[in-house]
This record gives C-alpha cells, structure tokens and sequence, in this order.
C-alpha cells in the first residue's frame, strides 16, 4: 500500500508545484554510506522532483550488488523505490547528506546514511574511464607545492 501511495504521488503530482521544485534540495551526484561494513554508493539524477539513480552496495569480500532505484524529492524529503519492494524514506540536510530509513520488502527497518561525493568513487562503475591525474597538473607534482 505504501509503494502505491508513493508511486501515485510521483505519476499525478500536479504541473503546477513550480515553487515546490525550486525549494526542493538537490541530489543529483554521487553519494555514499555504508551499511553492515558493506559500502554503498549511489549515483543519483533528478529531473525536477523525479529521480533515478543505481545504487552499488559492496560487501567486504568485494561482491557487488547493484539496485536500481526511482523515486521523488517533495522539500527536502526523499522517497526511493527498488522494484523488488524496498522503499527509503529520509531527509537531505545541508544538500550534502541524507539520513532515513530503508524498509525491505521483508518489513526490515535499517537506519541510513549518507555523504554526497564531490567526484565519483574510484569504484564506481566505469570510473576505470577517469583521468587518473588532473589534466592541468600532467606533471603529477602536487598541485600544494
């Protein structure tokens, strides 16, 4: 019933809420937290209050998990769907963290955070295609002196 409600707010949230859109935080980037000594790292896009993202959750072992994720932002309000039932209700403070809770599709209730990422995770999927030095620093001195 949850997923429902949520999903009919996100599909008739009416057009004319531009001034919650421009009020709503921003969580469009890279993320990360971790969860029971797993790491996780969400890569995030919004399109107004709508949102998409991938979430990798590596355990300690290295085996990864990827999940990918939809969901809405009211305010600074953040709703995230898997499509396996699990539904993550938190709040962004500052527009550099998000703290809430992940109820699995079990009735599990784990409490989460996490820290916006200034650039993607050196394990992010396809972040072996980042430059390895800053172009303006070729040199590979320390830019500090």
């Amino acid at each position: 019933m949850r997923i429902a409600a949520l999903l009919f707010l996100m599909v008739f949230l009416p057009a004319s809420a531009v001034s919650a859109v421009a009020q709503s935080a921003g969580v469009s980037g890279w993320w990360q937290g971790t969860l029971y000594g797993s790491s996780v790292v969400a890569e995030m896009e919004q399109d107004g209050q709508m949102l998409s993202g991938v979430v990798t959750v590596t355990g300690m072992g290295g085996q990864r998990d990827i999940y990918h994720v939809a969901g809405a932002v009211f305010d600074h309000k953040i709703y995230v769907l898997h499509g396996a039932g699990h539904v993550f209700e938190g709040e962004v403070a500052n527009d550099r963290v998000i703290s809430g809770v992940l109820t699995t599709a079990g009735g599990k209730r784990i409490v989460l955070h996490a820290e916006r990422l200034a650039v993607p995770p050196a394990t992010a999927p396809g972040a072996s295609s980042l430059p390895e030095k800053d172009p303006e620093n070729a040199s590979g001195a320390s830019p500090n002196g």
